[in-house]
């Protein structure tokens, strides 16, 4: 009885899911990412690579994608050069509003890592704890397009913990170059400092960006929303790709 009906609610579009489940969902923005790019070589900006997430992310849904990735962290950098290729172009420094050097804030979770301290009185933290300190340059989204004379963007992810408005404030010159922009906004206080949503939708709205989309939130045990990716696209650009 249950397999029936399940497949009949399956039929009709709707999927039942233990409550117990819910909180494990996660939809990203692949397929509205593919809607709207209509090529197979996407110029895509990593800020916050990692270990190479992203570019195992979108080397499964695009044929020929080049990335140009961005992480100052060390032992993730060595891990991101495996990926190191033609369509690979990987830069050990972080973004931000200007030239300089910093300290960055190594977690046990390297994913969590933050140039912001973490806020000792928070209860979202969990096990994340900091490890070490390293430091770090800091370069600008203007700076390096201007540079290496990039025209167009297909898209420009960030992922670097409370640190967005930052690397966006570095790249005032440049978003007009930008198609989408996926952002993760954090809604719980990991970190000492963190913007809001509206302190993130101010400076799309600002720029000719709009609120697309956005993934399924992850939530902490009592159904909070912790944090989220959301998709913006430039409006002065979408006739250009639809």
């Amino acid at each position: 009885m249950k397999k029936y009906l399940n497949n009949l609610l399956g039929k009709m579009g709707y999927k039942v899911t233990k409550r117990k489940n819910f909180l494990k969902l996660f939809r990203t923005l692949d397929e509205t990412i593919i809607s709207l790019i209509n090529k197979q070589n996407p110029i895509i900006f990593d800020v916050g690579a990692h270990n190479g997430e992203t570019i195992q992310r979108f080397n499964k849904v695009f044929k020929s994608p080049i990335f140009h990735c961005f992480e100052p962290q060390k032992d993730c950098f060595e891990n991101l050069k495996k990926f190191d290729s033609k369509n690979v172009f990987l830069n050990n420094f972080a973004l931000g509003e200007k030239k300089e050097i910093k300290e960055i804030n190594i977690l046990n979770e390297s994913a969590s890592s933050s140039l912001y301290n973490l806020d000792e009185n928070s209860t979202f933290l969990n096990n994340l704890k900091k490890v070490d300190t390293q430091k770090i340059s800091i370069s600008t989204i203007d700076d390096y397009v201007m540079e290496n004379s990039i025209k167009t963007i297909d898209l420009l992810k960030i992922d670097v913990q409370g640190y967005e408005d930052q690397v966006l404030k570095g790249a005032f010159k440049s978003l007009e170059k930008f198609f989408l922009i996926e952002v993760e906004i954090i809604f719980v206080d990991y970190y000492e400092k963190k913007k809001s949503f509206y302190d993130i939708e101010k400076t799309f709205l600002n720029n000719n960006f709009e609120l697309y989309s956005i993934s399924t939130p992850q939530f902490t045990k009592n159904y909070r929303v912790k944090w989220l990716d959301a998709l913006y696209v430039n409006t002065n650009l979408l006739s250009n790709y639809l």
